[in-house]
């Protein structure tokens, strides 16, 4: 095995000046090794920013010169010094510090970097020992209500590592966005569908699994260089644990106390792997990662988490607690308004908050499509449970907000469905000639397969409001704003199975400030 160079009489001497240290939430250090030496690079999982506000970021790295053996690193903490210049060429160094990556961690490292310019680029790195990391580029975000003309930013989720290559994170790099936002399924936990490349063991269930499971994904390149290009936010959705889970339930684990372990271990793994602010840091039985992100007045993004809190899907079968299609008439539990899809303390969060800015643009950012999706033709009205669809109330209650608050210029983003949709999101689905609250893009997958092309399309004629629908690419969206107009690009790659797939724009749409509705660009 690929271990660290170091006997146990110099991990115990080297421990002795760090004995009884402490780092913020998390309590005393027993041990810290004070100079390792790697055979191999340590940085093998790259480097990454999130998280970003208009003062500052987090840096994130995690220790692993194998990535792949549990036993590669020695349960000590193990000090890792990082720096932030003002210039790629690490020369003006503006802040720098040292922390410890905890065995009990991954020996991840997540550093809250505060008090730096504004709107701004900067560029940081980590050192352990004689080994240095790659440089990463970060960006601070323009400070609250600053004028701010133009935006550019990219939005994508479902990147299945068997299913295809990471191409469009290498098209992101080359579109230059200011932040990328992933709106779940980072990775996914099972296997379908005929592979190119193979996950690193059976479907994840401790937390070990886990975290192979996300090593296996950061080594991808394509990704690496995405994260080390500009700061991300995230939510996540379903795969990151397990598939159509709710709460406390998932139709792959039936015992609730099995389940409960099995998502804390996939909660834990999460953050350990993504460059998470430590408000959100695990806390034994939950993540906080709704956030609210101003870019100066230009946009204000209300992140959401749709899994966490929700209750469970409604009517559901004895022997199929996933998602599914439901007649609505067939179904008593589906309006009863008291189900919630956010959790009472994140929908008072978005309540209180949702265009209160005076941003120009008001985004509301989720894993799962928002707009009303009748999946059956003729008179029936056909929802898929595992949707905003299956909690009408809680849908129901950010229009009424929307409207009983006058907020102008909602955009919606979501993923999940491995398909673009373009839409009005309308008062009354039901009524096409009602008024339209919002605008939403939902984008297709960065690799996982769609199988529901000619479904979807012999719906649209049900569902009016839907401008553009199409399952057959992967990819994801770019979007660019200014005051007057958004600007949506659907951006495609033509052959996911190959390493350097070429990239196009299938189609754009705009929205105009003051005019809900997305419009062929």
């Amino acid at each position: 095995m690929n271990r660290l160079l170091a006997s146990r009489r110099s991990l115990l001497r080297g421990a002795a000046l760090w004995a009884g240290a402490t780092v913020a939430g998390f309590g005393p250090v027993r041990r810290a090794l004070a100079a390792p030496v790697f055979l191999n690079d340590p940085f093998q999982l790259g480097v990454a920013s999130g998280d970003a506000i208009a003062d500052g970021f987090v840096i994130w790295t995690r220790l692993a010169p194998d990535p792949f053996d549990p036993q590669a690193l020695p349960p000590e903490a193990i000090p890792v010094a990082w720096e932030v210049a003002a210039d790629a060429g690490m020369k003006r160094i503006v802040a720098h510090g040292q922390v410890l990556a905890r065995p009990d961690m991954a020996h991840s490292v997540h550093v809250d970097v505060r008090g730096l310019e504004p709107n701004r680029p900067y560029f940081y790195r980590f050192h352990c020992g004689p080994a240095v990391s790659r440089i990463g580029r970060a960006l601070t975000l323009p400070t609250p209500r600053t004028a701010v003309d133009r935006l550019k930013f990219a939005f994508a989720s479902c990147s299945h590592l068997e299913q295809g290559y990471f191409s469009a994170y290498r098209d992101m790099v080359a579109q230059d966005p200011a932040f990328i936002l992933h709106l779940g399924d980072y990775m996914y936990e099972s296997s379908w569908g005929t592979p190119v490349r193979h996950h690193p063991g059976p479907e994840p269930v401790s937390l070990e699994d886990y975290r192979l499971y996300h090593a296996a994904y950061k080594l991808d390149p394509d990704l690496q260089a995405a994260h080390a290009h500009c700061p991300w936010f995230f939510t996540w959705d379903d795969h990151e644990v397990a598939n159509d889970y709710s709460r406390s339930e998932a139709p792959t684990t039936p015992d609730p106390a099995a389940f409960t372990r099995r998502k804390l271990a996939a909660y834990k793994a999460y953050y350990e792997h993504m460059p998470l602010r430590p408000y959100a840091t695990f806390t034994g039985s939950e993540l906080t990662l709704y956030q609210r992100v101003l870019y100066g007045d230009l946009a204000q993004f209300d992140i959401t988490d749709g899994r966490q809190y929700r209750d469970p899907l409604p009517c559901q079968l004895p022997d199929w607690h996933a998602g599914r299609l439901l007649d609505v008439a067939e179904c008593e539990e589906f309006a009863n308004p008291a189900r919630s899809m956010l959790g009472k303390a994140q929908e008072t969060w978005l309540r209180n908050g949702l265009g209160r800015s005076g941003a120009r643009w008001n985004v509301l950012a989720h894993a799962l499509m928002f707009t009303d999706f009748d999946q059956i033709l003729g008179s029936q009205r056909g929802i898929y449970t595992d949707s905003w669809g299956g909690y009408p109330a809680a849908r129901r209650q950010i229009l009424d907000v929307v409207k009983q608050r006058n907020v102008g210029n909602v955009i919606t983003l979501a993923g999940d469905i491995h398909s673009f949709f373009v839409s009005d999101v309308k008062d009354n689905p039901a009524d096409p000639s009602s008024a339209t609250l919002m605008s939403e893009f939902v984008g297709t997958s960065i690799t996982s397969e769609s199988y529901n092309g000619d479904l979807f399309t012999s719906l649209l004629a049900e569902n009016p409001h839907i401008k553009m629908c199409d399952d057959s690419r992967r990819g994801y969206m770019s979007c660019e704003l200014t005051k007057d107009l958004w600007r949506t690009d659907l951006r495609v790659v033509d052959n996911v199975r190959v390493r350097n797939g070429a990239f196009s724009t299938l189609k754009s749409f705009i929205v105009e400030n003051g005019r809900p509705g997305p419009q062929p660009g």
